[in-house]
């Protein structure tokens, strides 16, 4: 009977995760005309290579604490799924690298990055909801909105995320448990695009982001 007990919660599980299904979108190739990706005197990227692999390259020319620019295509509209990609911090300086989602505009979106200079403590990870126009990250320093996780340096680091709803789960370097998980997205950024996300950061690398769409 207790076995019974056990296998029936077991069999639901199995059967609600096998009925989800995907829209798949590979952005791994990045159309220009298609993004939002802002060149100006404090920002700037090219499509160049980093470690031996095709990567979007970002620069901030010109530091700024306040600064945070997600790259993005208009054409996505994403509300719960997962999100996959590469990051490699490939400078010098400051390191604040990661992903934007549910994205309304430059100044309206959830935001997942990493801090590869802090590797192994918890300010390695940084959840932050982001509706202002300054990137006022000094709101969200409390312990709840970060996490640890091992990253290099200087080389590339597979991230994956799933958001359902106002739950995220990030994974890194394809662990079998989540670095991070957070339960309280912020409910008025309901849904929206899916990008890159440089911060107040020397030069970076970013590549093959996957995203899937739960239908």
């Amino acid at each position: 009977m207790k076995n019974l007990l056990v296998f029936i919660p077991l069999l639901a599980f199995i059967c609600v995760n096998a009925q989800q299904k995907y829209v798949v979108h590979d952005l791994s190739v990045i159309k220009p005309k298609e993004w939002v990706i802002p060149q100006n005197d404090t920002i700037q990227y090219e499509f160049g290579s980093y470690k031996n692999q095709k990567a979007l390259m970002v620069q901030r020319k010109i530091g700024d604490y306040k600064a945070g620019t997600p790259i993005y295509p208009t054409n996505l509209n994403f509300r719960d799924g997962i999100i996959e990609c590469d990051l490699a911090f490939a400078g010098k300086g400051n390191a604040y690298i990661g992903l934007a989602f549910r994205i309304k505009d430059a100044h309206h979106y959830e935001t997942l990055y990493f801090r590869p200079l802090s590797s192994g403590t918890i300010n390695a990870i940084q959840y932050m909801p982001e509706k202002k126009a300054d990137f006022n990250w000094w709101d969200y320093e409390a312990d709840k909105y970060q996490a640890k996780a091992i990253l290099p340096h200087n080389d590339w680091f597979h991230v994956k995320l799933i958001v359902t709803g106002s739950k995220l789960e990030v994974y890194v370097n394809n662990a079998p448990k989540p670095a991070m998980v957070y339960s309280s997205l912020d409910p008025s950024l309901k849904n929206g695009s899916v990008g890159y996300w440089h911060g107040n950061s020397g030069l970076s690398a970013y590549k093959n982001l996957v995203v899937k769409l739960l239908k």
